[in-house]
């Protein structure tokens, strides 16, 4: 609108332009014939004849006639406009004229659209505030979409879709928070019981019955309480973070008196199995976590390594630093991952049907992803299947002492 305006404007500047050039170029032609007029006077031609050369219609060979006469002296249309005064004085003037003319026209133009994408713009960067806004939790931020302009319609379309997501978001909320609550309601009131079982069983461990049969079931009802039990404390672990009821204690630690710790838990276990855990990290590498939950996150990928390797596997801990983060890499030589089940191994209670391990409740790997992200790491996993499997876990880099 605005260019159209401009546009709207210098035509009529135009035609008040054109006007001004007849009106001059009239008042040179008069001032040129009264010369020419007096030149005659002077020179004796009768004056009479005179205004007649003027006033009166010429016909065409009266034209001829004086292309004839005056082409003798070099005055025709070829003649350059500087050898004749009038004309050149009106170039110049007029030329001077349309290129002030022009430039107004180009600064007008030039100025329009400046505005135009100064205020679009403005425009843009607070729909890119608005977005952003969106995208960092507020989820009722809505774009201006008054107007009838393509980017009016393209901001309603985007109102829509961030209504849809905004109910997507809501709904995902409440299932999170009723999956939350219930899973927690549950492992409490398993609580209860559980301690009873326990206490029975141990009594039943006290009696000593001589029985063969009844030891060997007590036995087994305890490790399934203990499984229990187990499972228990994983999945209130789980709300909490879910829930993000967990505020971490961060401290910096040496990465390898940290390691050394969480491998001794298991050295028993792998040394009756005839399996090797090794470690192979720099003295001087820290990082900044939380030791409880980061060994819970560590001792779960380890004990899955333990429960998908043979007698005479290895499972390597392996730590290194770059630029910008530190990582810990688990490594076992063990059965790895059928491809079917890679992408799904984080998820909480899958089981996959080529598993050897039939007493996992698949929840200690989904555990341990949610305490690295929790730490604002990122836990990555490769495995061939037959030859073994890695988990890569990097966190932002803290530098070494």
């Amino acid at each position: 609108m605005m260019i159209a305006a401009v546009l709207v404007i210098f035509m009529m500047v135009g035609q008040i332009f054109v006007k001004l050039i007849a009106d001059d170029y009239k008042q040179n032609m008069i001032e040129h014939d009264y010369a020419v007029a007096g030149y005659l006077d002077r020179n004796g031609v009768d004056s009479f004849q005179i205004t007649r050369a003027f006033i009166h219609e010429k016909i065409l060979a009266d034209r001829k006639a004086g292309q004839e006469l005056l082409q003798v002296a070099a005055y025709h249309v070829g003649t350059q406009n500087n050898l004749i005064p009038e004309v050149d004085r009106f170039h110049q003037k007029y030329a001077l004229l349309f290129v002030m003319l022009s430039g107004l026209f180009s600064i007008a133009i030039l100025g329009g659209l400046w505005l135009f994408a100064v205020r679009q713009n403005k425009r843009l960067q607070k729909v890119n505030m608005d977005i952003s806004s969106f995208m960092d939790g507020h989820i009722y931020m809505r774009l201006e979409d008054v107007g009838e302009g393509s980017l009016s319609k393209l901001f309603a379309s985007v109102n829509k879709m961030a209504t849809s997501l905004t109910s997507h978001i809501i709904k995902e909320k409440r299932s999170k928070e009723f999956l939350k609550d219930t899973i927690s309601d549950i492992s409490h009131q398993l609580k209860t019981p559980l301690a009873a079982l326990q206490m029975y069983n141990e009594i039943m461990q006290d009696e000593k019955t001589g029985n063969e049969v009844v030891d060997d079931f007590i036995l087994k009802s305890e490790r399934e309480l203990k499984r229990i039990e187990n499972l228990i404390q994983n999945l209130l672990k789980l709300a909490r973070l879910d829930a993000g009821a967990i505020e971490l204690e961060k401290n910096t630690h040496i990465l390898k008196k940290f390691l050394e710790e969480v491998i001794g838990r298991f050295s028993t276990c792998a040394e009756l199995e005839g399996k090797m855990i090794t470690l192979d990290c720099d003295d001087r590498l820290v990082l900044a976590f939380d030791e409880e939950w980061l060994l819970e996150a560590v001792s779960n990928i380890i004990k899955n390594a333990l429960d998908h390797t043979n007698s005479g596997d290895r499972i390597d801990l392996q730590c290194e630093a770059t630029p910008v983060t530190t990582e810990i890499t688990i490594k076992d030589t063990g059965t790895g991952i059928h491809p079917e089940d890679i992408h799904h191994i984080f998820k909480r209670f899958y089981r996959s049907r080529y598993s050897k391990d039939k007493h996992g409740i698949g929840i200690g790997l989904t555990l341990s992803k949610a305490i690295v992200e929790k730490h604002g790491g990122l836990i990555i996993v490769e495995s061939k299947l037959g030859e073994g499997t890695a988990f890569h876990l990097f966190f932002p880099k803290l530098s070494n002492l």
